[in-house]
């Protein structure tokens, strides 16, 4: 089984909110093998992260319902579209609320409903999810991103890579140049190129590929059409993490 993140800075612009949705979801719905099984999980792209920012939901549950509601909503737009296109291209795609089946204790996974993922993967479903509010036993609610969700069932559910999908070719070093290879014990002293957003960009999927061993993490570009069927034909593309 493979998971795949597709980061909101694949699906949007982080300057100006222009969409590729479409387009990312049709690469990805042509470069998966079917013969594999995947879960899904994308990012909430510019307007979740400008809406995030707006309403401070970073702060937890502050009588600002309203609001979360408002960004769920907008959220789950993109992933009912990436899911149709999904389907309309032959894959059996079926979202699921990350909400319904995670909850944390200060913005820490602490129950996490596999089993519902599992067997859909099991019935040769492809589970498809996004960064959410999940329910929080100390703060309300608390945004988990989709890298945290991604990473969790990768782990959990013995994945065998996870791919992080995004805008640029990997990890780049602070010139701009690609790092084709990256050791878990070279990452505390790495020197990334990085834009920043609201769940951390690609210091939160490096900071991530550290909780996992014995999982290969490749981070390929998305917006690019073969990077995909590369990565999971066993390609050294993009930035491979291991060891």
């Amino acid at each position: 089984m493979h998971v795949l993140k597709i980061g909101g800075a694949a699906l949007t612009d982080k300057h100006t909110g222009r969409s590729y949705v479409e387009d990312v979801a049709v690469r990805v719905a042509k470069e998966l093998k079917p013969e594999k099984r995947y879960v899904i999980v994308h990012g909430v792209g510019y307007e979740g992260h400008h809406l995030a920012k707006k309403y401070s939901l970073h702060k937890g549950l502050q009588d600002n319902q309203w609001q979360w509601a408002h960004v769920r909503v907008r959220v789950k737009e993109i992933t009912r579209s990436i899911v149709n296109i999904l389907v309309k291209h032959g894959h059996p795609a079926v979202e699921v609320s990350t909400a319904d089946i995670l909850k944390t204790w200060n913005g820490r996974i602490v129950y996490f409903n596999l089993e519902t993922i599992r067997e859909f993967l099991e019935k040769g479903f492809i589970p498809v999810m996004h960064s959410d509010g999940a329910i929080d036993e100390k703060l309300g609610l608390v945004v988990v991103s989709g890298d945290t969700i991604a990473t969790d069932i990768a782990l959990r559910l013995g994945a065998k890579k996870l791919i992080y999908g995004t805008d640029v070719d990997g990890v780049l070093d602070s010139q701009g140049n690609i790092i084709p290879r990256l050791r878990r014990e070279d990452l505390d002293s790495l020197d990334i190129w990085e834009i920043g957003d609201f769940s951390g960009g690609m210091k939160k999927k490096i900071e991530e590929s550290m909780r996992t061993r014995n999982l290969i993490i490749q981070i390929i570009n998305l917006r690019k059409d073969g990077m995909l069927a590369r990565a999971l034909n066993g390609e050294s593309v993009g930035t491979i993490i291991e060891g």
